[in-house]
């Protein structure tokens, strides 16, 4: 019997909501706990989290912080860290190379200039760099028509759906019509049942996707 699973972090999808689309996929019962960011700075040092950094996670009294190491951990568990050491280490590659482009996303996000830069980002770093290095990444794996690795779903697919699913949101219009990999792709992850009910719920609609309004 899995020990009860606790999540915690702020009331934004952010990198959270890797933990949580994987746990919902997974049929996994967790507890979606969330700090107010007014609140933080007071609560932080009573929690006692190695780096003082969230998303944190729970398994009982087990306890674990970063995204990566939380995924992992769980991904090992439930079957969702490919079939072999192969697949295990294409899937750490993939989930890396996401997060390298993810960062970029970031770093407009909370730049000082959003308008502005994310003009930019929306016209050229989009289209011409960050999109077509995801297709490509995608495509290595029967043409794109599966998972990023092997037969099944991986916490790096969780990721890619996660930053597919913000640029959407950053603007629909300017992302996947010229990719048609990535938008069946999206599509595909997105019908899951487990993920569809959870991304419809009234709990996941309420949440930006960042501190920064968006």
């Amino acid at each position: 019997m899995l020990s009860k699973c606790r999540v915690l972090y702020f009331n934004i999808k952010g990198k959270a909501q890797l933990i949580r689309l994987l746990l919902h996929d997974q049929g996994i019962t967790f507890t979606d706990d969330v700090v107010d960011k007014k609140d933080w700075p007071a609560m932080k040092p009573t929690l006692n989290l190695l780096f003082g950094q969230m998303p944190a996670f729970w398994e009982g009294d087990f306890h674990l912080v970063q995204t990566g190491a939380i995924l992992r951990y769980l991904s090992r568990k439930h079957d969702t860290y490919g079939s072999n050491d192969t697949e295990a280490s294409l899937i750490d590659m993939a989930y890396d190379g996401v997060e390298d482009l993810y960062q970029r996303y970031i770093r407009m996000v909370y730049g000082a200039d959003f308008e502005n830069g994310k003009a930019k980002f929306l016209a050229e770093t989009l289209p011409d760099l960050i999109l077509p290095t995801l297709q490509k990444l995608l495509k290595t794996n029967k043409n794109g028509e599966g998972f990023l690795v092997g037969d099944k779903i991986s916490f790096a697919d969780y990721h890619l759906f996660q930053f597919l699913d913000a640029l959407m949101d950053l603007s629909a219009s300017a992302c996947l019509e010229a990719f048609p990999v990535l938008k069946a792709y999206y599509e595909r992850i997105k019908a899951r049942p487990n993920i569809s009910k959870f991304l419809a719920s009234d709990l996941n609609q309420k949440r930006t996707f960042n501190n920064a309004g968006h």
